[in-house]
């Protein structure tokens, strides 16, 4: 019995040791799978808050001024964090490098500096909050407008915490820690789903803005915990000796990223600008849709894109081969193409019984579930351009170009706004959201072609990988789930009830999803190959090269 005790410690001490190194520290395999699956369970957690929502205060006018007085604080300020935790990586990455000491010692500099910008900023959106209401929203008057403006001014903490949670995400992801940024919104979401089901009545739907609020707080203070405690950042900060010109170069770096990697939430403003023209339900069918067709963006894009950025950084700053660059790039995105396809086919065809399922319930009615699933299928178009558009602008950021994304992301704005205006104008708020597909379908384009000049002067000494015919092939595997779809279409709108929908549309999904890997194996599409070979080794995906990269 001694014996065999003496045989069970050594193999626990070796379990706890691989437990403690994977929570201190994620591999890129590792991070791709830990992002999809709390990602996964995040998403679940933000339907339920959706439903709520929904339920409580349908589409109407109610939810549309709701959206706005959010967007003034959280897109003003949080479209920083975006090029803030795009930024960090390479930055810290490459200071680190030359001297690590001295890169913690920079990090502390900037975030102060830029904590104390942010927080002046914060208290300018504080004061100006009824004139960016009427900028925003200008045909809001009465009880939207004031409601506007009052969720605007609760929501100022919300988005200073989001620009500082941005930084520090992306300190810890360069630290190789993804977990505890993906279990801190998790966290933070199961909060503020409790405060709509224990506040709604009392407090109407500002509870949705004190629960937004606790959750900004919940996603920062654990990943700044992490920093302080496990990686030795911020303990010690002297302004006698700060680095100006350090700093400057930062802000040089970061004003034209926040430009271009921030175009999606100016694209956000100038969507809602052109919706609260339209009628009421408006701007809220947009944000129930875009809840939709974010879910498996969020699953399958975000993760690879999020695991991959940082190894981008390191091969860029170590002087990896340019040829094997480029095929690790193309591996990624025919990776995406494989997985992207079939669920944008899907929901283009189930739009109306998934927005049926999820939201239809209370005040939310069957006209705005209608309007909801039109804008679905239209953002549907350009999908494939949103989960590519990010794995291509994060090249340009790996090899430190900030000005291609830059003039890209205004490309794509200009498109967005004179788009908006005439699609909006013909089709309503369906046409606000064929909008961005336009101008996301243009930006990806136009980065495909622009980031092949960083690979002009490789030597091959090997075959380029097959992107286009890996592309083809997939579209070709995903025709049976289109026409399983389209034959069970009137079958799930046939059934009654939330579990008799829910019921067929898993059964159809399953089908479906069962006829595309058959043909992808017929087909031999490299994408089938890699997952089913993770599976049987029982080893994490990874989009690039082998599991031990």
């Amino acid at each position: 019995m001694m014996v065999e005790d003496s045989k069970q410690q050594p193999v626990a001490g070796r379990a706890m040791s691989r437990g403690h190194r994977l929570l201190r520290r994620q591999s890129v395999a590792q991070a791709a799978v830990f992002l999809s699956i709390v990602t996964l369970l995040s998403k679940f957690i933000g339907f339920a808050r959706d439903a709520i929502v929904a339920h409580n205060w349908g589409a109407t006018g109610i939810t549309d001024a709701f959206l706005i007085g959010m967007m003034v604080p959280s897109v003003l300020l949080t479209i920083v964090s975006t090029g803030l935790s795009t930024l960090i990586v390479p930055w810290y990455i490459a200071h680190r490098k030359n001297d690590a000491a001295r890169a913690h010692e920079l990090v502390n500099q900037v975030t102060f500096v830029w904590g104390m910008a942010f927080l002046a900023m914060s208290v300018i959106v504080l004061a100006c909050a009824p004139q960016l209401v009427h900028l925003f929203a200008p045909s809001f008057t009465g009880f939207r407008y004031d409601l506007a403006v009052k969720v605007t001014r609760l929501l100022v903490p919300m988005g200073f915490f989001n620009v500082m949670t941005g930084l520090v995400t992306g300190l810890s992801q360069a630290e190789g820690q993804f977990l505890i940024p993906l279990l801190s919104n998790v966290f933070g979401n199961v909060l503020l789903v409790g405060c709509l089901l224990f506040f709604s009545s009392p407090l109407g739907i500002q509870s949705y803005s004190l629960g937004l609020t606790i959750m900004s707080v919940v996603g920062f203070a654990p990943i700044l915990w992490f920093l302080l405690s496990r990686r030795g950042f911020f303990h010690h900060l002297d302004m006698r000796h700060v680095d100006w010109s350090a700093i400057g170069a930062f802000a040089a770096l970061l004003v034209p990223l926040v430009i271009s990697g921030g175009g999606g939430s100016l694209n956000t403003i100038v969507d809602r600008w052109f919706a609260s023209h339209l009628a009421q339900g408006s701007v809220s069918a947009l944000d129930y849709s875009n809840r939709l067709w974010n879910l498996p963006l969020a699953l399958a894009a975000t993760p690879i894109v999020t695991a991959v950025f940082p190894w981008f950084s390191s091969m860029a700053v170590d002087g990896t081969s340019l040829a094997t660059f480029e095929d690790r790039i193309r591996k990624t995105v025919a990776l995406m193409v494989y997985i992207m396809v079939p669920c944008i086919a899907g929901l283009f065809v189930l739009a109306e019984p998934i927005v049926r399922l999820l939201f239809q319930r209370g005040a939310f009615d069957a006209a705005a579930t209608r309007l909801t699933a039109a804008c679905v299928q239209m953002y549907c178009l350009g999908l494939l351009g949103l989960a590519l558009f990010p794995v291509l602008h994060r090249v340009f950021y790996s090899f430190k170009d900030t000005r291609t994304p830059l003039i890209v992301g205004v490309a794509m704005i200009a498109i967005n706004a004179v788009t908006d205006w005439l699609f909006g104008m013909w089709f309503g708020a369906p046409g606000i959201a064929l909008s961005t597909t336009a101008a996301v379908t243009v930006g990806t384009v136009m980065d495909a072609l622009l980031v092949r000049r960083f690979f002009r002067g490789e030597v091959r000494t090997t075959r380029r990988y097959p992107l286009v015919s890996e592309a083809i092939r997939t579209l070709v595997a995903v025709i049976p789930v289109v026409g399983v779809a389209l034959l069970a279409r009137s079958w799930i709108g046939a059934a009654q009830g939330f579990s008799g929908v829910a019921l067929r549309l898993v059964l159809v999904c399953g089908v479906a999803a069962v006829c595309y890997m058959v043909c992808s194996a017929v087909l031999r599409i490299d994408g089938w190959r890699v997952l089913l070979g993770r599976i049987r080794r029982r080893i994490p995906l990874v989009p690039l090269g082998s599991a031990g990269n």
